[in-house]
């Protein structure tokens, strides 16, 4: 009888123990899974324009289904600055440098906080009464080096 009962409390203690365990390697995935997202970096899109976005501005979305859905990655005031939402933030970004070539394409570079932006945009064809089309491609890179490329679809004007 005696022997049961020790048995038996075994048996409940290592299933006590695997479920601690089980809890533990699932807390543990779990923080290294938030570790690397964190780490990520990404370019999340947004509906709604910033406070500082009016009148001429460029906006710009990851290709022309996001853009006609009104899904925007980048957003200019068509002066020193841009908007990004980056890992699902949006971040203010001042010029640097702008440089337009004689067919009207243009290389401008930008600074945040953390991170350096370039743009180097591609005229396309007039869009609207005061607006034209353009592609292109946007860098991001972060303070630790990590860099994203993305290309982009979009329209600039007044």
């Amino acid at each position: 009888m005696f022997g049961a009962i020790v048995i038996e409390r075994t048996t409940l203690m290592m299933k006590k123990g695997y479920k601690t365990l089980t809890i533990i390697l699932i807390l543990s995935a779990m923080a290294i899974s938030r570790a690397y997202t964190q780490d990520k970096l990404t370019i999340d899109s947004f509906t709604t324009f910033p406070p500082e976005i009016q009148g001429c501005s460029c906006y710009f979305s990851n290709d022309s289904v996001e853009f006609k859905n009104k899904k925007y990655i980048y957003a200019n005031d068509f002066a020193q600055l841009s908007f990004l939402k980056i890992n699902g933030i949006i971040t203010k970004f001042k010029m640097t440098a702008f440089k337009q070539s004689d067919n009207g394409n243009t290389l401008a570079t930008y600074k945040a906080d953390n991170y350096d932006m370039t743009i180097e945009v591609k005229n396309g064809k007039q869009s609207g009464d005061e607006t034209s089309l353009k592609t292109g491609t946007i860098k991001l890179t972060d303070k630790k080096g990590k860099a994203l490329t993305k290309s982009f679809y979009g329209e600039c004007g007044c």
